[in-house]
C-alpha cells in the first residue's frame, strides 16, 4: 500500500509501505543521472504484480501549481488514486491534458481554488497550462506502489516486494525508458543496474 503525504508548499513525499506479507524481498540498483535535477524527472518501477499483493491506494496525490512551474515534475501514482490539482500560485491556470490515458481540461481558475481527478488507467499523462507554454509535467499512473525515485547519484532501493520474477523499469521525463527483469528472493535482496 501506498502511503502519500503532500505538504503545502508543494513538496511531494512518496513512503512505499507494502501490505502485510509472510515475506518480501529488496531490489537495489542503480542508473546514470546528471544530478538532483534529472534524478527527480526519474522513477524506477515494477511494472505490474500480481493482483492481490498489494492494496489499493487510499490517499490523495498533490500536483503543485507555484511559481509558474508544475511541482513535482514526474508525480508517479498508483492507479486508482486521486491527484490534488488545486492552483497554489497568484496567477490563474488552464491545466489540461490530451494524453489518451487520461485526457481533461479543467478550464482558467485561480489561486486556492480545488481541482481533484482520479486516475483510472495505467500509463504516462502529460500535463500542460494553456495560459503558460513552459509549465509541464508527467503523472505517472502505475499499476502497483513499488516505485521510487533515485538518489542524485542514481542508487534506489524498492522494499518489502513480494517473492517472484517481474519487470523493473525506468521512466526518464523527456529520456529514454530501461527495462529489466529481476527475480527478488522471499528474504535478502536482489539487485539490478541501468
Amino acid at each position: 500500500m501506498s502511503c502519500y503525504r503532500a505538504l503545502r508548499a508543494g513538496v511531494f513525499l512518496v513512503a512505499v509501505v507494502p501490505t502485510a506479507a509472510a515475506s518480501a524481498g529488496t531490489v537495489t540498483g542503480s542508473l546514470k543521472v546528471s544530478g538532483s535535477a534529472e534524478a527527480q524527472r526519474t522513477v524506477v518501477y515494477i511494472e505490474t504484480m500480481p493482483q492481490g499483493s498489494f492494496s489499493p491506494p487510499g490517499s490523495l496525490a498533490r500536483l503543485s501549481q507555484r511559481g509558474v512551474i508544475f511541482n513535482p515534475g514526474v508525480l508517479p501514482v498508483v492507479q486508482g488514486t486521486r491527484v490534488d490539482l488545486t492552483n497554489d500560485d497568484w496567477v490563474a491556470h488552464n491545466v489540461f491534458s490530451k494524453s489518451p490515458v487520461k485526457a481533461f481540461d479543467l478550464g482558467l481558475y485561480a489561486q486556492d481554488q480545488a481541482k481533484v481527478l482520479t486516475f483510472e488507467s495505467v500509463g504516462p499523462v502529460p500535463v500542460f497550462c494553456s495560459i503558460h507554454p513552459r509549465m509541464n509535467a508527467v503523472i505517472l499512473v502505475l499499476q502497483n506502489p513499488y516505485f521510487t525515485k533515485p538518489d542524485p547519484k542514481g542508487n534506489f532501493t524498492l522494499d518489502g516486494v513480494p517473492p517472484g520474477t517481474y519487470a523493473v523499469k525506468v521512466f526518464r521525463k523527456g529520456g529514454a525508458e530501461a527495462k529489466a527483469s529481476v527475480t527478488v528472493p522471499a528474504s535478502g535482496s536482489v539487485a539490478v543496474h541501468f
